[in-house]
């Protein structure tokens, strides 16, 4: 501390000795050229090392206003990133919005065979898998329960409750719901009923089919009409394997549905059949 205090003190003293040099050669620099002479010699390191300190510390506010700039120029391109973000998210979720509602419009003009209601999915069961969704159509729309809902993947199930505003929708999948079903192929036209499948979650079973039954893996399975509340040719699924049921008399066959379940965010609600015009 001491060596710190006598070096501060010879600085001081050596900067005012060369203070006092200074002012005293500019006064004699016209009068005593030797002397201004000497006083330049002298000062000249002095100038240098101030003329380097000087420099140091205009390039140093030159970086910090540099590095200032860096930042706020950094921030708004993280700010303008984000926004592009933002940008680049709504417009994959419209293009995406149109897809579905352009397959929907294609899907609405193909059916001329029904008249529907188009709705869209607000709710879900909250049990592990859902066995039930909400819809945003009543029965100020003009929905019943038990009317059919489809999408335009297939059948999805039938209108369970109904409220004003809103219904619940019956997904095939859950162990409750049933449809009679048929094989689409015309060289079998195999009749059963297809189910929820308790064993298989994401699948559905088709059951009662006779053991000589012409049923067989990739056969596409559609509403027979045979009663219950399923018009005929709603597709159902695609058939995965099929097993005999124990005892032997008849079999069932794994089906897989031609929704996905877990995807569904348009449906339709089939209010009525259309009438064919008379002629």
């Amino acid at each position: 501390m001491r060596w710190f205090d006598k070096k501060t003190v010879v600085l001081c003293v050596a900067f005012i000795t060369v203070f006092l040099l200074a002012v005293s050669a500019a006064r004699v620099q016209t009068r005593y050229p030797l002397m201004a002479n000497l006083a330049a010699t002298v000062m000249t390191p002095f100038d240098y090392v101030f003329s380097g300190l000087a420099q140091i510390l205009r390039r140093s506010g030159d970086f910090t206003r540099d590095v200032a700039t860096v930042f706020q120029e950094n921030q708004a391109l993280r700010a303008e990133n984000q926004e592009l973000r933002q940008v680049v998210f709504q417009l994959t979720e419209k293009a995406a919005e149109n897809e579905r509602l352009q397959a929907m419009l294609e899907f609405r003009g193909k059916s001329v065979t029904f008249q529907m209601k188009a709705a869209t999915v607000i709710g879900r069961d909250p049990g592990t898998f859902s066995y039930s969704i909400m819809i945003n159509r009543g029965t100020q729309d003009g929905l019943r329960v038990n009317m059919p809902v489809v999408s335009t993947q297939g059948l999805v199930g039938h209108v369970m409750e109904a409220y004003g505003g809103t219904a619940k929708v019956r997904l095939l999948l859950d162990s409750g719901s049933s449809a009679s079903a048929m094989i689409q192929r015309p060289q079998s036209r195999a009749v059963g009923v297809v189910e929820g499948n308790p064993a298989q979650l994401s699948s559905l079973r088709m059951k009662n089919l006779t053991r000589d039954g012409d049923v067989i893996k990739g056969d596409k399975i559609m509403t027979s009409g045979l009663g219950g509340i399923y018009p005929k040719g709603l597709l159902i699924g695609e058939v995965m394997d099929v097993l005999d049921d124990e005892g032997g008399l008849m079999k069932h066959a794994l089906i897989r549905p031609s929704v996905d379940f877990t995807r569904l965010e348009e449906v339709f609600v089939i209010t009525a059949e259309r009438i064919p015009a008379t002629p």
